[in-house]
């Protein structure tokens, strides 16, 4: 594989990106990065990726195709570039959080050329900046076997879950506890202040009991610190919800408690904005408390 590719350079983008920079470079290989912020493609640039100047561009240069977008309008978006450029064989890593029905369309008009694997990753900012990630994929072995050891540059774990789709309905899966825990947290933490606790040593306990789960352990710290976590927006954390809840629909599956958590996040997305830190949610419960959680 002569040439790498990424489309989406944000949070997550721009940290792999930056790895498989370190590892094209080290093992004679070309990344090519588009993404509609050019001073993120010049900064990238400058450590010696090369700049595409479109999603067409990009496709028809590479082997291996990534994308790291914000919904599955933008991916459906750029897969109309894919299908028409990209070379033959060329493999497509979608790693956003997607709709499942939505993915399974674009698998069904993709050329025949062309190989779609859903790869969508969890880990955080951080982990995309440490290399740490975890991949969920959803395709064949023998596809992803060509590329382990690319993929070993920007994830700690890349996990086949089955066919077409079932990294897509892990990852909502996995949001779905995350974002329910999110919520709880709020609660939790607040039974605290209003009792008269110090919430770090609160913190502390959680964090050593039965409740511990990484929410409690890097969720809890930016919200007494009051910055909520601006690395990830509200609105993002609502369309993940909503995929989610969409996703249970179409499986036939009642997530009660997912509708609740839905209901919030729209509630909290209208009353403090699509840009808002995500854990903005807890200020719902600040709010109706009359009190801030803080250290």
């Amino acid at each position: 594989m002569k040439s790498v590719g990424i489309i989406g350079l944000g949070n997550m983008g721009v940290g792999m990106a930056a790895n498989l920079q370190r590892y094209c470079a080290a093992h004679g290989q070309v990344l090519r990065v588009f993404d509609l912020d050019r001073e993120k493609v010049r900064t990238l640039s400058a450590a010696g990726a090369h700049a595409s100047h479109s999603v067409a561009e990009l496709a028809a240069d590479c082997d291996l195709v990534m994308t790291s977008l914000p919904s599955a309008r933008e991916i459906n978006a750029v897969a109309e570039a894919i299908f028409e450029h990209a070379k033959p064989n060329t493999l497509w890593l979608e790693t956003s959080t997607n709709n499942v029905a939505d993915w399974h369309a674009l698998t069904q008009r993709a050329p025949a050329h062309l190989t779609l694997v859903d790869a969508p990753i969890t880990g955080g900012f951080e982990g995309a900046r440490d290399g740490t990630l975890t991949m969920l994929l959803g395709g064949h072995e023998d596809d992803i076997a060509p590329i382990r050891a690319l993929l070993g540059a920007i994830t700690q774990r890349a996990l086949v879950m089955g066919p077409s789709g079932a990294g897509y309905v892990t990852k909502l899966a996995q949001l779905h506890l995350n974002y329910l825990v999110a919520q709880g947290i709020g609660e939790a933490l607040m039974l605290g202040a209003k009792a008269g606790l110090a919430l770090d040593q609160l913190h502390d306990v959680l964090s050593h009991s039965c409740a511990q789960s990484y929410v409690v352990d890097a969720y809890v710290p930016r919200v007494l610190d009051g910055s909520y976590d601006p690395s990830f927006a509200l609105g993002l954390a609502r369309k993940d919800m909503r995929l989610i809840c969409e996703l249970g629909d179409h499986l036939g599956v009642d997530l009660e408690l997912g509708k609740q958590v839905l209901a919030a996040y729209e509630d909290a997305t209208e009353r403090f904005g699509f840009e808002a830190p995500h854990l903005s949610i807890l200020k719902r419960i600040e709010d109706s408390s009359e009190t801030e959680l803080r250290a």
